[in-house]
């Protein structure tokens, strides 16, 4: 079946490489510093490009100060509205520039407060966990006859946010800015997403972390996306410096949140006190909107011996590489590969889970960091000006020592295709189809199946 998958991906390769030129092309979120979002030809642009560049048009500024006379031009305007998009750890799922923006009468400092609804809907046939998100961890093993069907609905996904910007200060550029999501208990429950500064290169707050590139990572509906989706956000300290609109460098201390196991009876959790160290290197072409990226982290955990009555730490490390590119002229693809030890908290499915440290099978009073694989890959089709398919494949891997529990969780397997048509650069009505595999180290195993639709406004 994923032989066949890739086989149509080739297909659709080189259909878009057969597409004439006037086709406008697709697009992910810019991932260069320096994307021009405000092109005026549209031949040359890509669809979502072009769908920004309406956004902008239609971004309704309210001056404050001065009369009509003296206030900035509208490319002044657009100009700062456009800084929205310049950010190297965007993803599909973030909430579009604000309807409505407060502006001085030079451009020079704005104020929006924007936000997304979204209606989520789903049927379950094949034994998925009562959830909004699809999360291939969560498979119940084993099946039962009262949990193989359901339907269920949600506004999880929803947010608001609040952005300040300003430019020509004197503390020079900068940017602040927090989001909060309805997706908390009950899945109405609102907690904070996003919590941000940044001046110049340099960024402080809750972000997404450095070792991630969220951008890579092909666009689903569901919220949970890909099961080894590594998109976890951080309190941080970041610098992020991009040269000649080609070359991006990045590294940042990070607030460090390890989780060992606790179900060992020889050993103890050791308060987190060293911080985590990621590094980020990143080429890109095509405006920013291709780009290849290099990610590490490098972690340090700590427990405590109980029979020695010593603590101990273990170093964990993971290594990323990640790539969007554009190929013909209606087709993107996405690839993303992670490796490391002691990383899970940083991958989807595991993070949920203490996977951290494991006990030593052979050695009571011993954890160590476990390895971890990831994939991921996907494409894009832009099959008219206004639908576009994106199919996404992933695994997520596991790789405890010998005799591991029966039921730890060994690998998952992931696999979604969606259709979203945009009514309007604001307004989408997708539907998706999910299938997800579990495996546990016993051998036990299982597959579940999910129908999905999403309904989404920008304002």
């Amino acid at each position: 079946m994923i032989s066949r998958l890739f086989t149509i991906i080739v297909a659709l390769m080189l259909a878009g490489a057969l597409t004439p030129a006037s086709m406008a092309r697709t697009g992910a979120a810019p991932s260069g510093a320096s994307a021009d979002v405000r092109a005026t030809d549209s031949i040359a642009m890509y669809a979502e490009e072009l769908a920004r560049t309406s956004l902008l048009h239609n971004t309704k500024v309210s001056f404050v100060g001065g009369d009509a006379d003296s206030r900035a031009p509208r490319d002044s305007v657009e100009s700062m509205v456009a800084r929205l998009y310049f950010d190297q750890y965007r993803n599909s799922q973030d909430p579009e520039s604000p309807y409505f923006i407060f502006m001085s009468k030079d451009a020079n400092f704005a104020m929006g407060v924007g936000g997304t609804i979204s209606l989520r809907g789903w049927a379950d046939w094949n034994g998925m966990i009562d959830d909004y998100d699809f999360n291939t961890s969560e498979i119940t093993l084993p099946k039962t006859p009262e949990t193989m069907r359901s339907i269920g609905a949600s506004m999880s996904g929803s947010v608001i946010f609040f952005n300040i910007m300003g430019r020509h200060t004197p503390v020079g550029d900068f940017r602040a800015y927090i989001e909060g999501g309805f997706s908390g208990y009950g899945h109405t429950g609102f907690k904070l997403k996003k919590a941000w500064l940044q001046m110049h290169d340099f960024t402080a707050g809750l972000a997404t972390t450095t070792f991630s590139d969220p951008a890579a990572l092909p666009e689903t509906l569901d919220g949970a996306g890909a099961d080894g989706r590594l998109d976890k956000t951080n309190i941080l300290v970041r610098y992020l410096h991009t040269w000649r609109d080609r070359w991006t460098l990045g590294a940042s201390v990070e607030m460090p949140l390890s989780q060992p196991t606790d179900e060992d009876a020889h050993t103890s959790r050791l308060r987190d006190f060293v911080p985590d160290f990621a590094l980020m290197g990143q080429y890109q072409w095509d405006r920013g909107m291709s780009h290849v990226r290099l990610a590490a982290v490098l972690r340090d955990m700590g427990y405590r011996n109980l029979d020695l009555g010593v603590n101990r730490h273990v170093a964990g490390w993971g290594a990323q590489l990640s790539a969007v590119v554009r190929v013909g002229r209606i087709v993107t693809l996405y690839a993303t590969g992670c490796y490391g030890k002691g990383i899970a908290a940083y991958l989807g499915d595991l993070s949920s889970g203490n996977y951290d440290l494991l006990a030593d099978p052979g050695n009571p009073g011993r954890l160590y960091a476990p390895a971890t694989l990831s994939g991921t890959a996907g494409a894009k089709v832009q099959i008219l000006p206004r639908l576009s398919s994106t199919l996404c494949l992933a695994t997520l891997r596991h790789y405890p020592k010998a005799d591991p529990a029966a039921d730890t969780y060994k690998y998952a397997q992931y696999l979604s295709i969606n259709a979203v048509y945009d009514f309007s650069p604001r307004l989408q009505l997708g539907v998706e189809y999910l299938a997800g595999k579990r495996m546990n180290c016993g051998g036990e195993h299982a597959n579940v199946n999910r129908a999905e639709a999403l309904l989404s406004f920008s304002f």
